[in-house]
């Protein structure tokens, strides 16, 4: 018997005590009473749903593994305005797009820990950052503060950052060698899970 059909019998045996004429109880106790186990029922269940979802070994760094062609992009290097960066620059390599903004407070946690693994794997990864939403002076600014020094682009009115379906930064997607999506980690990558997501997209 799981939580929620514990506390479920709890509750039906003390709605059935405090419908017993022999149990004499004022108005307001029993309305304490009831409370008190009404609550209990909330919290089991809430424990029983927490547990049943909390990750586990077999849990995955990636989700929206659709396996469809990326979208195409053309977008001015942050380093040189007059340079631009394409998808296709990285064809033939496995490519990790980092989706930042200088005014995304997780994002200054997570590209350090994205510089280092482009340190580590740069013979068989290429990282590019894509910079949405945001203006380039402060994207530079912000790129000099946590030392990044991987490949970076603006794309200033978002247009890109929407191609890609994003709901919120950091957002960052594993393309594969052919161009395709192999999957995205949602919100901010700590060390663990940016291994992780390397070992199931790339074998890194």
């Amino acid at each position: 018997m799981n939580a929620p059909e514990r506390a479920t019998g709890d509750l039906s045996r003390a709605l059935d005590a405090l419908s017993r004429p022999a149990v004499r109880w004022s108005r307001r106790k029993r309305l304490a009473a009831l409370g008190m186990v009404l609550l209990a029922v909330l919290v089991a269940v809430a424990v029983w749903q927490a547990v049943t979802k909390a990750p586990n070994a077999d849990s995955t760094a990636l989700v929206g593994r659709t396996g469809q062609l990326a979208p195409t992009f053309s977008l001015p290097s942050l380093a040189d305005p007059s340079h631009d960066l394409s998808l296709a620059t990285f064809r033939g390599r496995p490519l990790v797009i980092n989706f930042w903004a200088s005014w995304c407070v997780p994002c200054r946690t997570e590209m350090p820990l994205l510089e280092t693994a482009f340190r580590s794997e740069r013979r068989k990864v290429a990282f590019l950052g894509i910079d949405a939403n945001d203006t380039s002076s402060a994207a530079r600014a912000f790129l000099a503060q946590v030392h990044v020094t991987y490949p970076a682009v603006s794309d200033a009115s978002g247009t890109v950052a929407t191609k890609y379906g994003l709901y919120g930064l950091p957002t960052t997607v594993f393309i594969s060698p052919a161009g395709k999506v192999i999957g995205r980690h949602i919100g901010e990558l700590h060390t663990g899970t940016l291994h992780a997501a390397l070992r199931e997209a790339f074998g890194a």
